[in-house]
């Protein structure tokens, strides 16, 4: 894995990761089990994974991730 290099100013490039090739224990240890389907994963201040989607989102997921997003956006 590697952060972008582009030097993108925007804030939400600084924060995407890119994996190329195959990562078998990677994708595993993520529960990544369909390589089509795109993924999605919320993480906090420490890393830790607070939530995660992959596939065409619903109405209660987007609605559950927004939730998320504000409750780690808050904590101090």
């Amino acid at each position: 894995m590697r952060k972008s290099s582009d030097g993108a100013k925007d804030a939400l490039q600084r924060h995407i990761v890119y994996s190329f090739g195959d990562h078998y224990y990677f994708r595993k240890e993520f529960k990544i089990l369909n390589l089509l389907t795109g993924y999605i994963f919320l993480l906090d201040k420490f890393g830790r994974i607070r939530w995660q989607g992959f596939g065409l989102a619903k109405q209660g997921e987007l609605s559950s991730l927004f939730y998320c997003t504000k409750v780690i956006l808050e904590e101090k």
